[in-house]
């Protein structure tokens, strides 16, 4: 394992904007990771584990302590079970799933990013969240140095959270307990309208979201974008389509500069090419202000801010 100093992080996030890491790190197994660790903690280091970077921005004063960008690799199946590491794709995962006609994970296709940022965030889409196939999680807890597993109880799984996001644990592997004999879940809007009367397969499923998905998320090779930005608001129990509220407040495709609201989906912005990290908050930033000012909703982030912003 080599640490490195000063290194950008702009290359290894899909905003594509963010400074200098102090130190940085690949690490492609325990051994590596606690060594990794060790130093943080000798130079008195904060630390951030950094996986695809699909749902993070990074400040343009990067990062004081060191980056680890966990690449620990490996995918298992046993019956209908599948054991990933935290450095694979995530989509790498669905893609082999449905190869297998094993179902539960098939509607959160083509989501990018990491199996770990997968738990910490509890990724869903189209009705459907990680949380729901999760059996149980390895983890790397900082503090002790040491490997342990958690169930899917103790991983305190919310809307967009888990105790990853709180306490100083980092996912090595994860057990998803899929079904080989599945029920599709067919019933949210979009894929409803894609099929009509028709019953798909599971593969068809997949096909269809990853059509569904590209209509709505902009080519993430030609634009900066750490997909859906914020969060949908829960009000009394009840979850709020914020991208509906953005649409009925004009607010689709509202730009400043090089940051915008995506034209074809409000929740996600968009760096045209020459934005920097603090130009997307402010942006950001403005737009909560603007939905709270005209619907009194107070909206949050999805995506995990690193470093410091000017205000």
């Amino acid at each position: 394992m080599n640490i490195e100093e000063n290194i950008s992080l702009k290359k290894f996030t899909t905003f594509k904007v963010g400074g200098l890491a102090d130190y940085f790190c690949k690490v492609s197994n325990i051994d590596e990771l606690k060594e990794a660790v060790i130093f943080s903690k000798e130079n008195n280091l904060q630390v951030f584990i950094l996986g695809h970077g699909s749902n993070v921005l990074i400040s343009d004063d990067g990062f004081r302590g060191l980056v680890i960008k966990t690449e620990l690799k490996g995918i298992a199946f046993e019956r209908d079970k599948v054991i990933a590491n935290a450095g694979e794709s995530w989509d790498d995962v669905v893609k082999l799933a449905v190869k297998k006609e094993l179902y539960g994970i098939e509607n959160m296709s083509f989501i990018p990013g990491t199996v770990g940022a997968g738990i910490v965030g509890n990724i869903g889409a189209y009705g459907s969240e990680i949380r729901d196939v999760v059996e149980c999680v390895e983890v790397f807890d900082i503090e002790t140095l040491k490997t342990f597993n958690l169930s899917n109880d103790e991983c305190e799984f919310e809307y967009r959270n888990s105790i990853f996001k709180k306490k100083n644990f980092i996912v090595i592997k994860v057990c998803l307990k899929l079904f080989k004999d599945g029920k599709l879940n067919i019933s949210y809007k979009d894929i409803k309208e894609y099929f009509g009367t028709k019953t798909p397969n599971i593969k068809a499923v997949r096909t269809a979201i990853g059509e569904i998905r590209s209509k709505k998320f902009p080519n993430l090779e030609k634009y900066g974008t750490a997909g859906s930005f914020f969060k949908n608001p829960i009000i009394e129990g009840n979850k709020v389509h914020l991208a509906k509220v953005l649409d009925e407040l004009g607010m689709k495709g509202l730009r400043e500069g090089d940051v915008a609201l995506y034209k074809k989906q409000p929740l996600v912005v968009i760096n045209f090419g020459d934005a920097n990290a603090n130009e997307i908050k402010k942006f950001t930033d403005s737009v909560a202000q603007k939905v709270f000012e005209k619907r009194k909703i107070k909206i949050t982030p999805e995506i995990i801010f690193v470093g410091s912003f000017k205000h």
